[in-house]
């Protein structure tokens, strides 16, 4: 797990996926997201994670409850814009240059067959305009001290998909003692509903609920 903090906005590595693919893991239409996965022999023959950088509410234009779906909202359709469809990527390299980043990283070249790393179409394009520079600059930062920490995470001129914007959920469905929404037979939990940050806490909240579910029938 690599961890960064630039100036007060944290930056860190997430859903590390060990011989697996990037898939297009798209769910409305009109938008674009991406997630990684491993089949069970995890032989890809190449390695991917999510790297997050965190969004305050700060940066969204209003304090509407919604706002910070709204904004995933808005990356995901950027997204499918720049990517024509596809999932737009680009390699570490050009999206400094892009930005004009000066990180003192001498890149390596490293021949990535993108078609046996991902799954779903691709369009190679520069990707720095989907995101906001609050987000470009910390990431980039972060990069170089990755690099840093673990030698060639960015020097080896690692390949960039766009865009995973399903992380931490921006909403918080509201439950009670009995894991119920105000709804009766609504059991919000997991990440989606906002009370997790990961698979094993995920699985963790679902067994709470399920554990709630069985003492109100056994009852």
């Amino acid at each position: 797990k690599l961890t960064y903090q630039s100036e007060d906005r944290g930056v860190y590595t997430f859903c590390m996926c060990p011989g697996g693919y990037v898939v297009n893991a798209s769910s409305e239409e009109g938008r674009i997201c991406v997630n990684g996965m491993s089949n069970q022999k995890r032989d890809s023959g190449y390695a991917n994670s999510a790297v997050i950088v965190q969004i305050k509410p700060s940066d969204l234009e209003s304090e509407n409850v919604l706002e910070g779906m709204y904004f995933q909202q808005s990356i995901e359709e950027k997204t499918k814009i720049i990517g024509n469809n596809a999932i737009p990527v680009c390699n570490l390299k050009d999206f400094f240059e892009n930005l004009s980043y000066n990180g003192n990283v001498v890149f390596d070249e490293f021949d990535i067959d993108i078609n046996d790393a991902v799954k779903g179409q691709i369009k190679v394009t520069d990707i720095t305009g989907i995101y906001p520079e609050f987000v470009n600059i910390p990431f980039c930062d972060a990069m170089c001290d990755f690099d840093r920490k673990i030698k060639g995470f960015a020097k080896s001129n690692p390949l960039i998909l766009a865009s995973e914007t399903r992380s931490s959920s921006p909403v918080k469905i509201l439950r009670g003692e009995d894991y119920q929404a105000d709804i009766k037979g609504i059991y919000p939990c997991g990440e989606g509903a906002g009370y997790a940050g990961g698979i094993v806490s995920a699985a963790i909240d679902g067994i709470k609920v399920a554990e709630s579910i069985i003492k109100k029938y056994n009852q």
